[in-house]
């Protein structure tokens, strides 16, 4: 596949003019309130782990996996904003803390995916974007699906099926796969950084093995993760560009309304506003909601914006009804 950019047609991007003051305030990053709530994930994670191995029942365990995996995919979203630099406003202190205690757990590190992440912003929906380019590949991520085929997809996802596309495709952020250090997106996985993730691995896996309930432990800890990134994040992961018009960058990426189910399940930290953020990425996620109410008030993203409510509205889009093939699609106005 060639690997060059789409030529984008004039009027492609949407002004900023006008916004870089508002920018400038709401680009402010909180670190107080990232690290306490960086640390009752962890609480949460914890307890809900503590209470059922000693309470050893099947319900128990079952209701603690379901608590812990929401609390995975809060780290997941968490990983995302240190990759943009937004966990902690001193670079180190973000770089640090996002790997040991928020990527190192989910397999992945910071830096690789900080890499492949910034050419997704770069050159989104694009072939020199991976991410398109992994879409275009994977039958999974070909819409519209009938509803059968929506159905058959996720329920491949729920039992793990089709699991090996996603270990796949994400592999390039993972330090146990770039060990001989490839250079993927001109990024050089430095020993250092190599080094430091095998201390963690050997010490984190190494305190759980040593105790005595290690295999309740990796099951809480293992198999939670399966599902939530296999299910939820890669229903998540699917409403961010498949399925929309990308005509102009106002429809080239998809904002999301989420119910309190969907930021329970899939979108924790207003990481459903995405279009926002792909808009105006020095934001963090703190203020997201507050710009996507000012870009409310201009009557051009109003018209243009891709905007759905709900992770439902998204599957609807994504299996329309034959009465609804030759619509366009579907744009929210005046949500916030």
């Amino acid at each position: 596949m060639e690997e060059i950019a789409k030529e984008r047609p004039p009027g492609y991007r949407y002004s900023r003019r006008g916004t870089l003051a508002l920018i400038r305030e709401l680009s402010k990053i909180d670190n107080r309130r990232n690290a306490l709530l960086l640390l009752l994930q962890w609480v949460i994670a914890i307890a809900a782990g503590a209470i059922a191995i000693h309470v050893d029942r099947v319900p128990v365990y079952l209701a603690a996996g379901f608590v812990i995996g929401s609390r995975i995919q809060c780290l997941a979203v968490m990983m995302h904003d240190a990759c943009h630099g937004m966990l902690f406003s001193n670079r180190r202190v973000n770089d640090l803390i996002g790997d040991i205690f928020v990527a190192y757990p989910l397999g992945f590190s910071i830096h690789l995916y900080r890499a492949n992440h910034l050419y997704h912003h770069r050159y989104t929906n694009t072939l020199r974007d991976r991410d398109y380019r992994v879409q275009r590949r994977d039958p999974d991520q070909h819409f519209p699906k009938s509803a059968a085929s929506m159905a058959w997809l996720l329920v491949r996802s729920v039992t793990g099926l089709n699991f090996y596309r996603m270990a796949r495709d994400s592999r390039i952020w993972a330090p146990f796969a770039n060990f001989h250090n490839p250079g993927r997106f001109g990024f050089d996985y430095r020993l250092g950084l190599r080094i430091r993730y095998v201390v963690w691995a050997v010490s984190f896996y190494g305190l759980i093995l040593w105790s005595p309930w290690r295999w309740q432990i990796l099951g809480l800890l293992l198999i939670p993760q399966f599902i939530w990134a296999n299910v939820f994040n890669r229903i998540r992961a699917i409403a961010e560009h498949n399925g929309v018009a990308d005509e102009q960058e106002l429809n080239g990426t998809r904002t999301v309304i989420p119910t309190f189910l969907d930021r329970f399940l899939i979108a924790p930290f207003n990481v459903s506003y995405h279009l926002e953020h792909h808009l105006f990425p020095s934001v963090p996620w703190t203020n997201l909601r507050r710009l996507h109410a000012h870009l409310m008030t201009d009557p051009n993203y109003v018209a243009d914006a891709h905007i759905t409510k709900g992770y439902w509205g998204v599957i609807r889009e994504l299996m329309p009804s034959p009465a609804s093939k030759g619509e366009t699609v579907l744009v929210a106005k005046g949500e916030v």
